[in-house]
């Protein structure tokens, strides 16, 4: 009979456990209930992948801006936001791609800055922010299904002045899907 009773508790047991690592493996997927959701990808097209958002374009490596060349460094995705983080010149630069319905600001910038305004790229109407009146620190714009944003940040004692121009803006959008 004590035999029977361990074996019973010991099958309860290691069903338990793997029921348990079932839904962290789920999670893990998810990218929900983790400290960072976020997941490395190889390129663009895997970072879209992951994220569940079709297709994801950026401008290529190289792409000269009135702001400095683009340099796109790696890609990550959690689930509905796919992400390039890179420079343009010395700033950084991190470019998002996500599901509309999830929020209309996908950039992750909280920031409240000073100036706003608009700016119609290639028939997109963009929402430029920054610290200084024309000079582009954060831009988001909305497709149909999607919202994209830019952020960008100087290095240092640039990091709350620097921006980029309008020909930067549109440079940056245009390469963007």
């Amino acid at each position: 009979m004590k035999k029977i009773l361990v074996l019973l508790l010991a099958a309860i047991l290691l069903l338990t456990m793997a029921a348990c690592g079932a839904k962290e493996k789920e999670e893990e997927d998810s990218g929900e209930g983790s400290i960072n959701p976020w997941k490395e990808a190889e390129s663009a097209e895997k970072a879209a992948d992951g994220a569940g958002v079709g297709y994801f374009m950026v401008p290529e490596n190289g792409t000269e801006t009135s702001g400095g060349p683009i340099d796109i460094l790696r890609f990550q995705y959690m689930k509905g936001i796919a992400e390039a983080d890179g420079a343009i010149g010395t700033a950084d630069l991190t470019i998002r791609k996500g599901l509309k319905q999830d929020s209309e600001d996908v950039s992750g910038d909280y920031t409240a800055y000073p100036y706003a305004w608009t700016q119609e790229v290639d028939g997109w109407e963009v929402y430029c922010l920054g610290n200084e009146d024309g000079k582009m620190m954060k831009a988001i714009w909305l497709s149909d299904n999607f919202s994209y944003s830019i952020v960008i940040r100087g290095q240092g004692d640039l990091a709350e002045s620097y921006g980029v121009d309008a020909d930067a803006v549109a440079a940056l959008v245009s390469g963007i899907q």
